[in-house]
């Protein structure tokens, strides 16, 4: 079973459960929002993932940026050009605001950088978590 592709809703609740209440108190009186996916694959698999864990969790999320790439970005090349592809749509949302960054997973970490970077010059504060992290990510 696969959950962001595989489009099963139901596992995101086990997904969560041993990490929710980390996640719940690290988030807390902090404005969480996530990384963005392309388009076409929301709407292919008819639900954001990360907010869909976020919410399973009990956590509200907010998407302030768009993923402007045309196709997926599979290896680790496409990963790194990521940032030309990710623009902040909504930066009047977290002015002055503590901010926590959320994606699905790492494989390089360019995507939650590029996201981190955006919103720097705007917050007070901005940390990235992800909830889980590829073997790649490791080396």
């Amino acid at each position: 079973m696969r959950y962001k592709d595989g489009r099963d809703r139901s596992l995101a609740q086990p997904i969560m459960w041993r990490i929710k209440k980390k996640l719940k108190k690290y988030t807390r009186g902090k404005m969480v929002v996530v990384v963005p996916s392309r388009l076409d694959s929301q709407i292919s698999r008819s639900f954001h993932h990360v907010e869909y864990l976020l919410d399973s969790a009990g956590i509200v999320s907010h998407s302030i940026f768009e993923n402007k790439a045309l196709h997926d970005q599979t290896n680790v090349s496409d990963r790194t050009d990521i940032t030309n592809n990710i623009i902040l749509v909504a930066f009047a949302e977290i002015v002055n605001k503590d901010v926590v960054v959320v994606d699905d997973i790492i494989s390089s970490g360019s995507s939650l950088e590029a996201c981190m970077r955006l919103v720097k010059p705007y917050v007070k504060s901005v940390k990235g978590i992800s909830i889980s992290y590829s073997k790649r990510f490791e080396k």
